[in-house]
């Protein structure tokens, strides 16, 4: 291969391949319609052009694997709602804040950057506002959190690790990734419901609520989804046209997103502690029912359910939790805390077994 400039290389294929080139460049801005018929017969068209083409950042995006991968999450996912999403997010921000990160740690790679942004991300969504309106009961008013809002924090944190991996967030091409990306990150029909998603499956609306236990599942496995995705694309020696290679990428984001959700139980049982504590009145057998409100999956459900007679000790749970999955609880518990403006003794004791045992802040 001769080399050129990015942008030389880009001129030479859009007048190599005139119609092709600009009913791709036509389409991209509405993801929409990239999983039409008409888009996939381009798709095919464009195969020869698409395998030219190199995976250095600066290139147009590989068509072929993205139109793939937006036709599979087509099938379970609302196309339109994340499209919203993902235009809402301000990109110069998004690039000030990914290169601030880069020049307080020069020395950490782009994905322990984009690590940071995760724990950054979880964390806030911890502090989006409550769905009080919509569910009823007070452990849904506790442990549910905006889905709307909280996805446009998705978006955002996807565009930050794209910039953190050098790529020009300005490139519509762009938008079609963070489709892929949702796509590769939740898995399939059976890991949404598992992971108490399975609402994404339906046009979300203003007010739709989520556990912010699986909001924290969301944002790591999108972020490590996030991560694979940008490597494959910019290592000269991957091609996102193998189905091999994007079996691979599906096959380590499943991985990741079941591991995530057995964290995800493991968070529910210790934010029904944290409930507990602050109402002791209230028994676990009387708390179980108001959890279904708040969008707990059944997963995290039937454990709770089986620990009702003889609940986990705290500590017991403590051991088995991951400290990124601890950040977000941990903010989680301290708005729990101070929703009624006075923390109980047993909810201190909560929030600082947790900032003992992973190094946190408790105040």
């Amino acid at each position: 291969m001769t080399n050129k400039s990015t942008s030389t290389q880009q001129k030479e294929n859009k007048n190599n391949q005139p119609s092709a080139f600009n009913f791709l460049s036509s389409t991209i801005g509405g993801v929409g319609k990239i999983i039409t018929q008409k888009a996939v017969e381009a798709t095919q068209q464009t195969r020869q052009l698409i395998e030219k083409s190199t995976q250095t950042g600066g290139e147009i995006v590989n068509y072929l694997s993205k139109n793939w991968l937006i036709r599979k999450v087509s099938g379970f996912l609302n196309l339109n709602w994340l499209i919203g999403a993902s235009d809402s997010v301000d990109l110069e921000k998004a690039a000030i804040a990914a290169e601030k990160l880069k020049q307080k740690y020069p020395q950490e790679s782009p994905s322990q950057i984009a690590h940071r942004i995760m724990v950054e991300k979880a964390t806030q969504a911890g502090s989006i506002g409550l769905a009080t309106s919509v569910l009823p009961g007070f452990a849904a008013a506790l442990l549910a959190i905006d889905l709307t809002a909280t996805t446009k924090l998705q978006s955002d944190m996807l565009y930050q690790i794209a910039a953190v991996y050098g790529l020009d967030l300005k490139d519509p091409a762009r938008k079609g990734e963070v489709l892929a990306i949702f796509g590769l990150g939740l898995g399939g029909s059976r890991l949404l419901k598992a992971a108490g998603l399975g609402l994404l499956r339906n046009v979300p609306f203003a007010g739709a609520a989520i556990a912010v236990s699986s909001n924290a599942t969301m944002i790591y496995s999108l972020g490590y989804a996030a991560c694979r995705f940008y490597e494959a694309k910019l290592d000269e020696s991957v091609s996102l046209t193998d189905k091999e290679t994007i079996a691979k990428l599906q096959q380590e984001s499943a991985d990741y997103l079941e591991s995530a959700i057995a964290q995800k139980v493991i968070m529910d049982k210790i934010l029904v502690h944290m409930i507990q504590a602050g109402h002791p009145e209230k028994t676990w057998a009387e708390i179980l029912p108001e959890l279904k409100a708040a969008n707990l999956s059944e997963t995290s459900l039937t454990a709770i359910a089986e620990d009702i007679q003889s609940p986990q000790p705290l500590d017991s749970l403590l051991n088995q939790l991951n400290r990124d999955f601890a950040i977000p609880l941990l903010a989680q518990c301290k708005k729990i805390a101070q929703l009624d403006h006075q923390i109980t003794p047993k909810e201190q004791q909560v929030i600082d077994a947790i900032a003992l045992k992973f190094n946190l802040n408790a105040v």
